[in-house]
């Protein structure tokens, strides 16, 4: 008998227990298809690693860039922003592989959502940060520690909103705009009920304190354009989650790593 998918992916994200599954289906057939299961997210994580992507990185950033660096240690361009230099190297999106849907909705969101009749649309945007460590990818809290060289994948759900704009900012003060690629006027949310990944991860550099992600959302049209000249403590992180430097009728929601 077949193991239907989603059976194998909830136990594989400790949500169901195999030993209950066992006189149906039993426990070598299971074993064998956690073992597959594995293994294809290993051959994923492989395949999408920061260095076999970097022909990838750079095709995407050719073209939309006006001001760039190159980094070191992979050579990577990076975004400029303003007077602000991009704090960290983007790549190539972090393949979140199956098993993942379900840690999704009950680990990684930045607040508590009430549950019970609220539907999807009425629910305010929301940001989730993953980390990809080894071969595993792991899904982040609010306030988690993290380090120079963490590659973070952002996703997000835009719930009752249609436009939004997603940057951070570290210790240093640098602001870097991850959502739209070219502009920091709002770009359409893309709705439906699972998380929607940006197209690239974000690889921390050594910028120290913390790095603050910045989710705006609205109903309407706004744009960030001048958020250099309104944000004017960029190092103050109390100040910087207080988010009162935003534009009015939109909302946000903020996500830090501490470093």
């Amino acid at each position: 008998m077949a193991i239907p998918s989603r059976i194998i992916e909830e136990i594989y994200a400790k949500e169901l227990k195999a030993e209950d599954y066992y006189s149906v289906y039993g426990k070598e057939s299971i074993e064998l298809a956690l073992d597959e299961l594995k293994n294809s997210n290993i051959q994923i994580l492989n395949k999408y690693s920061v260095e076999n992507m970097h022909e990838a990185v750079q095709a995407k950033l050719s073209g939309t860039v006006s001001e760039v660096k190159s980094s070191k240690k992979n050579n990577f361009k990076m975004f400029k922003i303003a007077s602000y230099a991009a704090a960290a190297v983007f790549v190539a999106a972090i393949a979140l592989p199956a098993g993942l849907t379900s840690i999704k909705s009950k680990t990684a969101h930045s607040t508590e959502r009430t549950k019970g009749s609220i539907s999807v649309s009425d629910e305010a945007s929301n940001l989730i940060l993953y980390r990809q460590k080894g071969n595993e990818i792991q899904a982040l809290l609010n306030g988690s520690t993290a380090a120079q060289g963490d590659v973070i994948q952002i996703t997000y759900t835009a719930g009752r909103n249609n436009y939004g704009v997603i940057f951070s900012v570290d210790g240093n003060g640098s602001i870097t705009r991850h959502f739209p690629a070219n502009s920091w006027n709002a770009e359409v949310l893309k709705h439906g009920t699972d998380e929607i990944p940006l197209d690239f991860s974000y690889e921390l550099d050594d910028a120290p304190d913390y790095e603050c992600f910045i989710m705006v959302s609205s109903k309407q049209e706004f744009s960030l354009e001048d958020i250099t000249k309104k944000l004017k403590e960029p190092t103050n992180i109390e100040y910087i989650q207080a988010l009162k430097y935003l534009p009015k009728k939109t909302e946000a929601i903020s996500f830090v790593l501490e470093k």
